[in-house]
């Protein structure tokens, strides 16, 4: 089975972030000595298997068929079992458990109330649940870890308002990474029976304010009955394999990669917007070039319009010369033609008169004048 970062597969991963989940079945374990035990959406079985060690039995229940196969693979006990069933509708009778742990699951769902509802139903009058979810404030806002696979987020008012309904008696408590130094070592073993209370040193300082306190959990874990709980006892969880100052490192160093990447996408902007303050540059030169050449086509434009103009004018003025000229030439035309009319009827009249007898006596006696056209060889030297 294959770690995605979503499911837990002990030796896969972060050790800081088996442990989490580890410590938070630690807490339940309190409650599961000689219990009837449900662990709803149990995942790889690993908690199922820890809460077995005390309980009468424990059921590990999840929807996901690959996650059962490795718990039943890898966890066996005669009082433990697992099934594949989906948590909004458990197939087991009201009252079936005196005990119920559901982590990490709450915030996957989109009905948390019907989720709460069938975990109410399964559970005997003073049976508790054990119930953990992610601080929407610290992981989603603060830190702006966005996490695909989550559908509904909790902050500290809206768990509480969301269990109300379900179970009158609540205890929400607050888990988070703390640092501590341990001196250990072969001469020095933990043992966890024997634990005296100069095992533990805590110096005293100003507690913090409870919003603080609320705002700034990792995770909400809440136990919930619909009995009294009483006094809940804190729980310190001192993992074999961990370095507790491991994943606040982890996390500066998100920090810094976080750090230089928005500091190279700044620098991208810088660049990209250089770049278009360029274009932009270019844009008004190309702009300017383009305007100057509109006024000159503009300009060339009107020169040509006024040319055309000028000449329709003179084409004007020209065809108006032509008709005026069109018409002398038809009216001196017509005098011509009628000159030459008028000539022919003369001609024809003197050509009458030079052949009447009485011109011709008149021209024989030298009495009548003779105009060139009609002298001949005899008539040039009598003149």
């Amino acid at each position: 089975m294959e770690f995605t970062g979503e499911r837990v597969i002990p030796g896969q991963g972060d050790a800081d972030l088996y442990n989490e989940h580890r410590a938070r079945y630690w807490l339940a374990r309190r409650f599961a000595s000689g219990k009837n035990v449900l662990d709803a959406a149990c995942g790889t079985g690993y908690g199922s298997a820890l809460l077995a060690e005390t309980a009468r039995s424990v059921v590990g229940v999840d929807v996901a068929r690959d996650a059962l196969d490795y718990a039943r693979q890898h966890y066996r006990a005669p009082n433990l079992r697992f099934a594949q069933a989906d948590c909004l509708a458990l197939p087991f009778p009201a009252g079936r458990f005196d005990l119920a742990v559901a982590f990490e699951i709450i915030e996957h769902l989109d009905d948390a109330g019907a989720f709460l509802a069938e975990l109410r139903r399964v559970l005997e009058d003073s049976g508790v649940l054990v119930l953990s979810t992610p601080n929407r404030l610290y992981y989603t806002d603060d830190r702006g870890e966005i996490n695909p696979f989550h559908r509904k987020e909790f902050s500290y008012p809206e768990f509480d308002e969301a269990l109300r309904p379900h179970f009158p008696h609540r205890a929400i408590l607050f888990q988070n990474h703390v640092a501590g130094l341990a001196i250990s070592g072969p001469g020095a073993e933990w043992n966890a029976a024997g634990l005296s209370a100069d095992c533990f040193f805590q110096e005293s300082s100003a507690a913090p304010a409870i919003e603080d306190s609320r705002r700034g959990a990792h995770f909400f874990v809440a136990l919930c009955s619909s009995q009294p709980i009483g006094a809940i006892e804190p729980l310190l969880y001192l993992p074999s394999a961990a370095n507790i100052l491991r994943e606040r490192e982890s996390y500066i160093h998100l920090l810094e990669q976080r750090i230089a990447e928005k500091d190279a996408y700044v620098l991208k902007l810088q660049a990209d917007y250089d770049r278009n303050i360029e274009w932009a540059r270019s844009l008004d030169r190309d702009l300017d070039k383009a305007r100057a050449d509109l006024r000159s086509v503009q300009e060339d434009h009107e020169r040509k319009t006024e040319w055309a103009l000028n000449l329709e004018r003179d084409l004007e003025k020209a065809r108006a010369d032509l008709g005026q000229l069109q018409m002398e030439f038809e009216e001196r035309t017509a005098w011509a033609l009628r000159l030459d009319a008028e000539l022919k009827e003369r001609l024809e009249e003197l050509d009458l008169l030079y052949n009447s007898r009485w011109y011709r006596l008149g021209k024989n006696l030298n009495l009548s004048p003779v105009p060139p056209s009609h002298r001949g060889p005899s008539d040039s030297g009598s003149q």
